[in-house]
C-alpha cells in the first residue's frame, strides 16, 4: 500500500499541485483561470483518446442492426454464450471495441480525485500545510515565491465547497454542472435500436446529470469549476468532429430509437417484385372473379330472351 500511495503522489498529486502553481503565477494570480487553463490541458492531452471514443461509438452505432439481427437469431433459443460470441466476432471484424469507449471515462476518475485533493494541497488553511506545500514543489517551479497562492474567483472561494459559496454560485453552479453533463451526454450518445438499450440510454442521460449536479453541492468550487469547463470543451470537441450538414440535427437525432413504423417500412422495401407480382395477380383474379359473378345475371337474362323469342315463332 505504501508504494501505491508513493506513485499517487509521485504521478499525479505533485505534476497537478505544480502546475496549477505554475499556471497561478502565468496567469496573474487567479487561481480560477489557472483551473480553466489545466482543464484545457488536460483535455489536449486526452484528445486522441475523445477522438478514438468518438469514432469508437459511431462504428457501434453502425453495427447496432446487425447486432439486433444476431439478438433475434440465438436470443429465441436461449444460447447465450453463442450470442456472446458471434457479437464480439464482429465487433473484432469491424476493429471495435466497448471497452475503448470507456477509455477517457476511466482516465477522469483518478484525475477527479487527485485535482479534490491538490486544490486544498495548493491552498492549506493551516502552516503545516504550508510546510507540506513547500516539499511538494518542483525545484524549478518559480510558484514557490508565491506561496499562500489566492483562491479568490469572480466572488467565490475555491477552496470552499459549493454549497458555502455566495448566492447564486451555490445553486449556480451545479445547475451548470447538471446541464453541461446532460448536453455532453446527449450528443454523445449514439442512437440504438434495441429497445431495452435505449430505455437505458435515456436513463442514463438523467440520472447522471441530476447525480453530478446534487455531489457538486459538496465539491470544492474549484472542482465544479474544471468538471464544468471539461464537459464545455467535450462539446466543443463533439461540435467540430460533427460533418457540418449534420450539426443542425446534432441535438435531435441522438438516443432516439427506431420507431415501430419506420420499421416496418424499412422491412417492407426488401419485398421482391416476385411478391407484389402476385400480389397484383391475386387482385386481379379477384377482380376476375368478381367480374364473372357480374356478368351471369345477363347471361340468364340473355337466355330468357331467345327462349321467348323461340315460342312466338311457333
Amino acid at each position: 500500500m505504501e508504494f501505491v500511495g508513493i506513485l499517487w503522489t509521485e504521478i499525479i498529486m505533485r505534476p497537478m499541485i505544480n502546475s496549477i502553481a505554475l499556471l497561478h503565477v502565468l496567469l496573474f494570480d487567479s487561481l480560477g483561470l489557472s483551473i480553466i487553463a489545466f482543464t484545457f490541458v488536460i483535455s489536449l492531452l486526452m484528445l486522441p483518446l475523445t477522438i478514438r471514443q468518438t469514432r469508437q461509438m459511431r462504428a457501434m452505432s453502425e453495427l447496432q442492426p446487425k447486432v439486433k439481427a444476431l439478438q433475434e437469431k440465438y436470443g429465441k433459443n436461449g444460447d447465450r454464450r453463442k450470442l456472446s460470441q458471434e457479437t464480439m466476432g464482429l465487433y473484432k471484424q469491424a476493429g471495435v471495441s466497448p471497452i475503448g469507449c470507456l477509455g477517457p471515462m476511466f482516465i477522469q476518475m483518478p484525475v477527479w480525485i487527485g485535482l479534490y485533493q491538490a486544490i486544498f494541497k495548493a491552498v492549506p488553511p493551516t502552516p503545516e500545510g504550508l510546510a507540506s506545500l513547500s516539499k511538494a514543489f518542483y525545484s524549478w517551479n518559480p510558484a514557490q515565491a508565491s506561496v499562500p497562492l489566492s483562491s479568490s474567483f469572480v466572488g467565490m472561494d475555491l477552496v470552499g465547497l459549493v454549497s458555502t459559496q455566495p448566492i447564486p454560485y451555490n445553486f449556480l453552479l451545479p445547475v451548470l454542472v447538471g446541464v453541461s453533463m446532460w448536453v455532453q451526454q446527449k450528443i454523445t450518445t449514439m442512437p440504438s435500436p434495441d429497445p431495452k438499450q435505449h430505455q437505458t440510454n435515456q436513463m442514463m442521460l438523467w440520472m447522471m446529470p441530476i447525480m453530478f449536479a446534487f455531489f457538486a453541492f459538496q465539491f470544492p468550487a474549484g472542482l465544479a469549476v474544471y468538471i464544468l469547463f471539461s464537459n464545455l470543451i467535450r462539446i466543443g470537441i463533439q461540435f467540430l468532429m460533427t460533418e457540418p450538414g449534420k450539426r443542425g440535427t446534432l441535438f435531435r437525432l441522438r438516443t432516439t430509437a427506431p420507431q415501430p413504423a419506420v420499421a416496418a417500412a424499412t422491412a417492407g422495401r426488401g419485398t421482391s417484385e416476385g411478391d407484389k407480382e402476385k400480389s397484383i395477380d391475386g387482385d386481379a383474379t379477384v377482380h376476375g372473379q368478381d367480374g364473372s359473378r357480374g356478368h351471369r345475371p345477363r347471361a340468364r337474362h340473355s337466355r330468357a330472351q331467345t327462349r321467348r323469342s323461340r315460342n312466338r315463332r311457333r
